[in-house]
């Protein structure tokens, strides 16, 4: 019987073994996450709307690859509808807590003492 030492680590195998546990899902939630915050830091003022617009296609872009990289057939619109849902959720949270956030920055910049 060999050993677990003398195996080679195939680090791929697990992070695809992962992605099949967790049904695709966790992958497009956490792009969406890292896109909404790089959103709310990087774009400018005037292209805040198109840029979450941007970030969500690239999310369902994500989404597809993912559910198709994972090669099952059951229960494909289910996982995709439900990835889909989640990236928007997740964007829509992120920019109203941004945009809320600016507000009361506006707002106490209003009432700051020089």
């Amino acid at each position: 019987m060999a050993s677990s030492a003398a195996r080679p680590r195939r680090p791929l195998a697990r992070l695809g073994a992962r992605l099949v546990g967790t049904q695709g899902l966790v992958l497009p939630w956490v792009v969406a996450a890292l896109l909404g915050i790089a959103v709310l830091v990087a774009a400018p003022h005037l292209d805040f709307w198109s840029a979450n617009a941007a970030a969500a296609g690239i999310c369902l872009v994500v989404v597809f690859m993912t559910q198709l990289s994972l090669g099952r057939v059951d229960g494909f619109l289910l996982r995709t509808s439900t990835a889909s849902l989640g990236c928007v959720l997740i964007l829509g949270i992120l920019s109203a807590v941004g945009l809320l956030l600016q507000g009361v920055a506006i707002g106490m910049a209003q009432f700051s003492v020089l």
